[in-house]
């Protein structure tokens, strides 16, 4: 298979305006967003003072996970990890699949965070406005803010992540010296509450995806992309850690009084910060969701674009705006985003199909990093993140059984959303078939195309 420059299917090239601040930041609002604030009462429930053990679980699994979708992004640096890296190193079929299948998990999460936010501060607004109707104006706002390019909202993701870590980190400094911390291996609810509470904690610990996508928008990408995860996870693993077992000491273990806390950090927090505080902490969680949002908006329309260098959807989508983001694109990303939205579904159904679609990715990834030696053995020699053949392997194997393991947990809770996803693949399978043997009748040779990897390695001056 052999690698070209992009003259061959004329494509467009995207700027490079990333670097190691914006990936970490975009790896630390694609994990953490608005979890830890919703989520943590309900994991502390079930795990009482072990908490920090299940948040630890959780974030190991998780980053196994992501670790053979890094290893290709650090010997193929490129947009659109989903779709390119599963078509050239599986089949082209399946490229498709998942790349939809991470556009509808992509969407559906940017759809739940603003569905979040919107309930979030509808109650402080001076005027009325419906929930839903917030969560419409912000993809809006968003899609305004891309036209000025990549760097400006980089620039922001940065801000945005810079406050949710310092609010979350002075939440757990001021409680460690206030209250204390509280960690052990006592189980309240047995080991049956325990599994419980590692499948809470791994469901906020998804979206160390998002880095791969960026693989032609960062700086220096095959080292930027595997420091950018080891820097933005291990600040993810402190805070959870840390705050969490403020959380446990702070509020006396009682199983309901705690699940049915609204506003857990805040709650926990006045007892122990100034009251002008609390409303910081309060104020992160909105940067938690815009972190998130963010993240998402600017990582997984370059699925699209991705599929578009290909032809498997139509050229507009592959146009690079004069701000040098696939603009297109990621309208086309937003007004998905809006449909889902117009549902009207509650926050745990998007929830769910957020996971099912990205694990479907991480599992195929997953499966395609195993054949980059054989495929691509210079790229993977050379490769700045390298873990060595038998190693890719047994964290391939994890990913994929921990990825479908945790997705038939979580379609038990929504069977529904089973049969969604298996209406797209019949959508997908029958569009990719028929998109397929058009190229082939306007003299396209497809089988070709796809022994080439397109896209722009960075150009070292």
């Amino acid at each position: 298979m052999s690698l070209h420059g992009g003259s061959s299917h004329n494509e467009m090239k995207l700027e490079r305006t990333i670097g190691l601040p914006g990936g970490v930041a975009l790896v630390i609002g694609g994990v953490i967003g608005m979890g830890i604030y919703a989520l943590i009462a309900a994991v502390s429930a079930q795990a009482g003072s072990a908490l920090w053990l299940a948040f630890l679980i959780a974030i190991i699994i998780s980053i196994i996970g992501v670790l053979p979708i890094v290893q290709i992004a650090s010997a193929l640096p490129r947009a659109g990890a989903g779709y390119l890296y599963t078509s050239r190193l599986l089949n082209p079929y399946l490229g498709s699949l998942t790349s939809y299948f991470a556009i509808i998990g992509g969407a559906s999460s940017t759809a739940m965070v603003a569905l979040g936010v919107a309930q979030y501060i509808g109650p402080y607004l001076p005027f009325a406005i419906p929930e839903l109707g917030i969560a419409i104006i912000l993809p809006i706002l968003f899609f305004f803010l891309y036209l000025f390019g990549l760097r400006l909202a980089a620039s922001l993701q940065v801000i945005l992540a810079i406050h949710l870590v310092v609010a979350l980190i002075i939440y757990a400094i001021c409680g460690t010296i206030s209250q204390g911390i509280e960690m052990s291996f006592t189980l309240p609810q047995g080991v049956g509450g325990f599994i419980m509470a590692v499948i809470l904690s791994y469901s906020v610990c998804m979206g160390f995806q998002v880095i791969a996508e960026m693989g032609e928008e960062m700086h220096n990408a095959r080292k930027n992309i595997p420091l950018s995860l080891l820097i933005g996870g291990s600040i993810v693993l402190v805070i959870y850690i840390l705050v969490g077992s403020v959380f446990v000491k702070s509020v006396p273990y009682n199983f309901e009084a705690i699940k049915a806390m609204k506003a857990p950090l805040m709650e926990s927090g006045s007892l122990f910060l100034p009251a002008w505080f609390v409303l910081v902490l309060s104020a992160g969680a909105i940067s938690a969701g815009l972190t998130s949002f963010n993240a998402g908006a600017i990582a997984l329309p370059r699925e699209l674009f991705s599929q578009a260098r290909d032809r498997l959807v139509p050229a507009f989508f592959g146009r690079v705006h004069k701000s040098g983001s696939p603009i297109n694109a990621v309208a086309a990303f937003f007004i998905f985003v809006i449909l889902l939205l117009l549902l009207g579904k509650s926050i745990d159904f998007y929830g769910v199909v957020t996971a099912v679609g990205i694990l479907f990715m991480t599992s195929l990834l997953a499966i395609a990093a195993i054949r980059l030696p054989a495929k691509f053995p210079d790229r993977y020699a050379s490769s700045y993140f390298k873990l060595s053949k038998i190693t890719l392997v047994i964290v391939a194997v994890i990913a994929v059984l921990s990825s479908l393991g945790f997705m038939f947990i979580v379609l038990t809770e929504l069977p529904v959303v089973a049969y969604i996803y298996i209406g797209c693949c019949i959508l997908v399978t029958a569009y990719y078939y028929l998109r397929v043997w058009w190229l082939k009748k306007q003299g396209i040779d497809f089988n070709a195309q796809m022994k080439e990897m397109p896209g722009f390695d960075e150009e070292i001056v």
